[in-house]
């Protein structure tokens, strides 16, 4: 029979076995709450330093054109140089297209931080998306004298997200543009498989190196030597363009070797009747287009 010293030693023995599996419970629910400090401490350390990148590319970007811009209407208003008025045009024309390029990937990069990008499905053809997209480069192209085409491997009916799409296209002809050597080609192809709709756009450049494949997809990643992109950009462009590409439930990779890169888009084939009566979210009046041709600038 247990004696009343006994009893006491027990319980004593028990509440200091309870205070340390207190102590124990305590010191790991600090280093959990330490760990997440530490976590969210790094995070902050990102974001911040994101930040800067993200100003001191806008002042990089921004500050050039808008100082051409304002020098050029300046001397457009006081109605000097008018014998090179055309070619004072161009360059104005040049520089507007650069700023509205770069604003289109910050705004889509804010859309997407954001969470609203929501699909608006329409009928979409690529031949004229195509030539919209050339627009913007048109200064580019003549200066490095680039062959650059579209060839449309399909009469099916393409509905997806022309926002979206059209992004998609902007940023990798842009890129394909800039990295390929000058007096070489690009070239897009459209075509249909059993269950999605592939594009691919092919440059005459480079390539990427190997290192740098698991960033080349980051926000602000930038690669390349100096041989062939004439300016730096935001580094958006891909990051932008892999997001729109998941959020219309497709794939994108690459393949790359020395003298080119190849990027392939695969988009899952939508229903033409679930494609919405507008024209689309980015306002773009489309005309039936089909067969293999091969549309060139």
């Amino acid at each position: 029979m247990p004696t009343l010293h006994d009893v006491k030693d027990a319980e004593l023995l028990e509440e200091i076995s309870r205070r340390f599996a207190e102590k124990e419970a305590s010191i790991q629910e600090m280093e959990f709450m330490t760990k997440k400090l530490l976590d969210m401490n790094e995070k902050t350390k990102e974001a911040e330093a994101t930040k800067s990148k993200f100003l001191s590319l806008i002042k990089n970007e921004f500050n050039n054109p808008i100082s051409t811009l304002l020098n050029i209407s300046n001397k457009l208003v006081q109605k000097q140089h008018q014998d090179k008025f055309e070619s004072m045009s161009q360059m104005m024309h040049l520089e507007l297209l650069r700023l509205d390029f770069h604003l289109k990937n910050i705004f889509s990069a804010t859309e997407i931080e954001a969470g609203e990008i929501a699909n608006d499905f329409s009928t979409i053809n690529m031949q004229s998306l195509f030539s919209d997209t050339l627009d913007t480069f048109q200064y580019l192209i003549k200066d490095k004298n680039l062959k650059v085409g579209i060839e449309v491997q399909t009469t099916e009916t393409f509905v997806s997200d022309t926002q979206k799409l059209y992004m998609i296209l902007l940023n990798l002809v842009s890129n394909a543009c800039e990295f390929s050597y000058p007096e070489k080609s690009v070239k897009v192809v459209f075509k249909s498989a059993p269950e999605a709709f592939i594009i691919t756009v092919e440059d005459s450049g480079e390539g990427i190196s190997v290192a740098d494949k698991k960033d080349i997809y980051n926000r602000f990643a930038q690669f390349h030597s100096g041989e062939t992109r004439p300016y730096s950009g935001l580094g958006l462009g891909l990051s932008v363009t892999r997001a729109f590409v998941e959020a219309l439930d497709g794939d994108i990779d690459y393949e790359s070797k020395k003298g080119h890169t190849v990027f392939t888009v695969s988009l899952p084939k939508i229903d033409p009747a679930s494609a919405s009566s507008s024209i689309g979210s980015n306002e773009f009046m489309f005309d039936d287009f089909g067969g293999d041709e091969m549309v060139e600038m």
